[in-house]
């Protein structure tokens, strides 16, 4: 994995955008399309005959993960988005990184190994999305090694178990800790009530992609409730992908040939008896990497594997007078392998193989409880053990060890949050962790938020939070004295985010939210250069300031029609030279139509993407990209059976995203038109 990034380097240069713009007034022409026969087949009269109690009824969305309770997206101490199940069937998302991508302020990039996941103009180059907490059902699924939040196809959950993604934006550390940095993804699965049989699901797409899945869900008359799911994947990726910087005829004229692949199999299952639940997840995924990272022999091997799994107990139960108890105990693991080939003349090719093996385990509890009907209490403990975390380094013939290291670890958190009604307009939410680090101490992180309702569905919110992320083992115990420089004394990265939010509902269908950021990033943890000797080591770097500015409007009809729009504007500079960042959009568009062409039964969905120029690494501008994604989805047509045909990259965009320190590349181009046929059948 070796991840040697950068992400402070000052670059720019600039380069042609005629096909983005051309490609883009199609796109758009797309929408006005989509949005005309939406709009025809949406009754003007049936809004001018609501009554006033019809306006003021509007249907507000509810989030767990915010506060670690239930309650309405107006009432959390953060800027919220929800993408429910029927929004990941009708516009045919077929990975987490998706889902995250299609929200406003994130953003996903890929290297053709992992994905990453950015959020309001911070994208780290290899970082391997380590500033976002991911969870699903509330545990923590971010490694300890590199702590990856895995989004690609080496996620832990398929998305056909997902129920609903919840984002919460915004320093998350007085409640979850590290990672919880400029947000927190909480994945919610399907239960095995709600699947109520078994489902038989099967896709082919291009480059030869086939996928399938079978799941089975119950809840049976004794009160045990059962979801068991099994997925396998394979893609043979582009056969042939050009990369400009090796077009030498030593490498092949910049031509990898067949070095694409994809496979993985995962594995979900739940049982839940009375409070208890008991749940698991693994996933087996290696991946061919065509890019010749870290400086491996092109056109050759370079093989990934990465095997991620959990086992959970979870305790929530609710007493009679009114205290909510949850509780966890938990085990996970995390493989990782990688072979690639260097070449060295005599012999002419070694295989080195960097890995990584980490086993841990953590509990956490905490009690919740209203308290005269305005005061809302949560306290909490957490206790992680890493019992293994190890790296290390070597060539495989002839045998030679650059590195290997081992170690454990220990993490205890506590934490308090209130919820107090000053007022029946007025809020105020205020939240503290306390967390202690065997590796280097102690870290306290507030977060507090006055959330003002002048009326029943408008809410302002005045928002400021710390956050820190510890340094990983990884950047803490690196050592390997044939390239790279002892780490030194690391401290954890902090934030400090200030943010007011505003939130709208109105006309029983629509929604419109609009926030103004300022991201204060401090010691920044990146690798570096030692000038004495040009070997590499890891050290807390200066800091980046962000502002920003969103805006979101979306309108949901009963008769399943949606419409939904949102940009983002976000400045993002090094602290100290003012340099603007890599990889760091400007502004970002996204719009979503899907219109019930048959009423609960066919569905015609369009996601547009717009992201603006970034700065590479290397004096160079990746240039603006319009993505255009289209699906026809259909249920209930035919008894019993789900069908959806998907085009991506409509339009054929040719775009890229940036290469990164381990990269020769200054820029990696991403796949042209693909398309995914899929059928799913309900026993």
């Amino acid at each position: 994995m070796n991840p040697t990034k950068s992400l402070l380097d000052p670059a720019r240069q600039c380069r042609a955008g005629g096909i983005c713009r051309r490609v883009a007034g199609q796109a758009f022409a797309l929408i006005l399309v989509s949005l005309a026969s939406a709009v025809a087949q949406t009754d003007p009269a049936s809004v001018l005959d609501l009554s006033l109690d019809e306006l003021s009824t509007v249907k507000v969305d509810t989030v767990f993960a915010a506060s670690k309770f239930t309650q309405k997206v107006t009432d959390a101490p953060s800027s919220v988005s929800i993408v429910n199940r029927d929004e990941i069937q009708r516009f045919g998302y077929r990975t987490l990184g998706e889902i995250i991508n299609s929200v406003r302020s994130f953003d996903v990039t890929y290297d053709r190994n992992y994905n990453y996941t950015g959020v309001r103009g911070f994208n780290g180059l290899g970082d391997y999305g380590e500033r976002v907490l991911l969870l699903i059902d509330g545990h923590r699924t971010n490694e300890i090694i590199f702590n990856t939040s895995a989004v690609g196809t080496d996620a832990l959950i398929d998305v056909d178990l997902i129920e609903r993604v919840e984002f919460i934006r915004g320093p998350g550390s007085a409640l979850y800790g590290s990672n919880a940095f400029f947000a927190v993804i909480n994945v919610v699965t399907r239960t095995g009530a709600l699947i109520d049989g078994a489902e038989v699901s099967g896709s082919y797409g291009a480059y030869d992609t086939y996928s399938g899945r079978f799941t089975f869900g119950r809840k049976f008359k004794n009160g045990i409730e059962l979801m068991l799911s099994g997925t396998d994947y394979s893609s043979a990726g582009p056969e042939t992908l050009f990369f400009p910087e090796f077009n030498t005829p030593q490498t092949n004229n910049g031509i990898a040939r067949n070095h694409d692949d994809d496979r993985f199999w995962k594995l979900y299952g739940a049982i839940s008896w009375g409070d208890f639940t008991l749940a698991g997840a693994f996933n087996d995924r290696t991946k061919d990497v065509p890019t010749a990272a870290f400086g491996g022999a092109f056109d050759r091997q370079f093989r990934v594997r990465d095997n991620r799994g959990f086992v959970e107990l979870r305790y929530d139960h609710q007493t009679v007078d009114g205290w909510q108890l949850n509780g966890r105990v938990y085990y996970d693991t995390y493989d990782y392998n990688g072979a690639e080939d260097f070449a060295v003349g005599d012999p002419p090719f070694v295989v080195n193989n960097d890995f990584a093996r980490a086993r841990w385990w953590g509990t956490e509890a905490s009690v919740g409880k209203m308290f005269f009907d305005r005061i809302h209490v949560t306290l909490g403990s957490e206790v992680r053990v890493g019992s293994l975390l190890e790296i290390g380094n070597y060539d495989v013939s002839p045998y030679f060890l650059y590195q290997r290291t081992n170690s454990d670890e220990l993490v205890t958190g506590l934490y308090a949050q209130t919820d107090t009604d000053l007022t029946k307009m007025l809020r105020l939410s205020a939240g503290v962790r306390w967390d202690y680090y065997s590796t280097f101490g102690n870290t306290v992180n507030p977060r507090f938020g006055l959330i003002f309702n002048p009326w029943e569905n408008t809410s302002l919110k005045l928002l400021f939070g710390t956050a820190f992320r510890a340094p990983n083992f990884y950047e803490e115990r690196l050592d390997s004295p044939a390239y790279e420089l002892p780490t030194v004394g690391l401290e954890p990265e902090h934030i400090r985010t200030y943010e007011v939010v505003a939130e709208q509902y109105f006309l029983t269908n629509w929604r419109a939210s609009a926030s103004l950021f300022y991201n204060d990033v401090s010691g920044l943890i990146d690798s570096t250069v030692d000038p004495t000797n040009g070997l590499l080591t890891f050290r807390n770097l200066n800091g980046i300031d962000v502002r920003g500015a969103e805006l979101e409007v979306e309108g949901k009809w009963g008769n399943g029609l949606l419409l939904r729009a949102s940009y983002v504007r976000q400045d993002s500079e090094t602290s100290d030279t003012h340099s603007h960042l890599p990889n760091s959009p400007d502004n970002m568009f996204k719009a979503h139509v899907s219109v019930p062409l048959w009423p609960d039964k066919v569905f015609g969905s369009v996601e547009l993407l717009y992201i603006s120029d970034r700065l590479t690494l290397r004096n160079g501008h990746t240039g603006d990209a319009t993505i255009v994604n289209a699906t026809l989805f259909s249920r209930k047509l035919l008894p019993r059976l789900e069908a959806s045909v998907s085009v991506y990259n409509l339009f054929d965009e040719r775009y890229s995203f940036l290469g990164s320190t381990e990269h020769l590349e200054d820029q990696l181009e991403q796949d042209g038109r693909g398309f995914r046929l899929k059928l799913t059948y309900k026993f």
